[in-house]
């Protein structure tokens, strides 16, 4: 097992490992969506196959990080999760991400690529291609306080509860905010394409994604593209956390079975 991942030391490390495999053919690394901590992915480590080690990132501003200062650009994530994955060379790397943790993981993929890592699989959810990103004048991080919970609630996946609370809300919109400025300050300037399967995927009552937007991913790697629809909304994933983790190991298994008849890719493993 790398030891690259330290469970004992939370503020050293950005990765938290939610399984513990006896053996790892592959790794998956997650993103979160906006303002989500790292444990919101504990719920697929038991429906995961045995073989794949699930780790989920965890950045400044949420859960045990909660002090830390907050990232709003996308290259300050990238520099802080980098070098981590880098060092998990031991067994090929999926990333996958939901919403925000999209584009994220998308931007991951290229860095690997570019540092001559590759990733076996990109899996990204709930989000339009950035291609197809809406480029509204709206700037929700700036937004005042009601339009802002406005949107949020929207979305879905809060509780209404903690939605009406305010004095629970102002803990949050920090976090939230900052998230927002990464998305809305973010531009896609690499032409690079991706060389591993991509996978979009999305709910089909998501008002943030489209048959278009989501089939836009297609044209960003050249390598096979696949895309699927759960049913659900934005957070799909949390309503039917069997069907997705299903999928989601298929996919992976999917990309090693792939990896495997493609022998420079492989040897990209130490």
């Amino acid at each position: 097992m790398n030891s690259s991942i330290h469970t004992s030391s939370p503020r050293k490390t950005c990765l938290r490992r939610l399984t513990t495999p006896r053996q790892v053919k592959a790794r998956v690394i997650c993103f979160t969506w906006c303002g989500a901590g790292a444990s919101v992915y504990r719920r697929f480590a038991p429906l995961l196959a045995s073989h794949i080690e699930l780790i989920a990132v965890q950045l400044p501003g949420r859960e045990e990080r909660f002090s830390d200062p907050k990232f709003t650009r996308m290259d300050a994530i990238l520099r802080h999760v980098l070098p981590e994955l880098l060092a998990l060379n031991d067994a090929p790397l999926c990333l996958f991400g939901h919403s925000m943790g999209a584009i994220v993981a998308y931007e991951m993929a290229l860095a690997l690529q570019m540092q001559t890592r590759p990733c076996t699989a990109l899996i990204v959810s709930g989000h339009a291609s950035p291609e197809q990103r809406d480029h509204s004048h709206q700037t929700w991080h700036l937004a005042n306080e009601d339009e802002f919970i406005a949107n949020i609630a929207r979305l879905g996946g809060t509780p209404p509860d903690v939605l009406a609370d305010r004095s629970i809300m102002r803990l949050f919109l920090p976090s939230l905010r900052a998230d927002y400025e990464v998305l809305e300050t973010y531009t896609r300037t690499r032409s690079l394409q991706l060389d591993c399967p991509l996978i979009a995927c999305a709910g089909k009552q998501d008002p943030e994604v489209s048959i278009e937007s989501l089939a836009a991913w297609s044209n960003l790697s050249d390598a096979p593209f696949h895309s699927h629809w759960f049913e659900g909304d934005h957070f799909y994933l949390n309503s039917d956390p069997q069907s997705f983790a299903l999928k989601l190991g298929t996919w992976i298994d999917d990309a090693l079975q792939a990896n495997k008849a493609t022998p420079e890719r492989a040897q990209n493993v130490a």
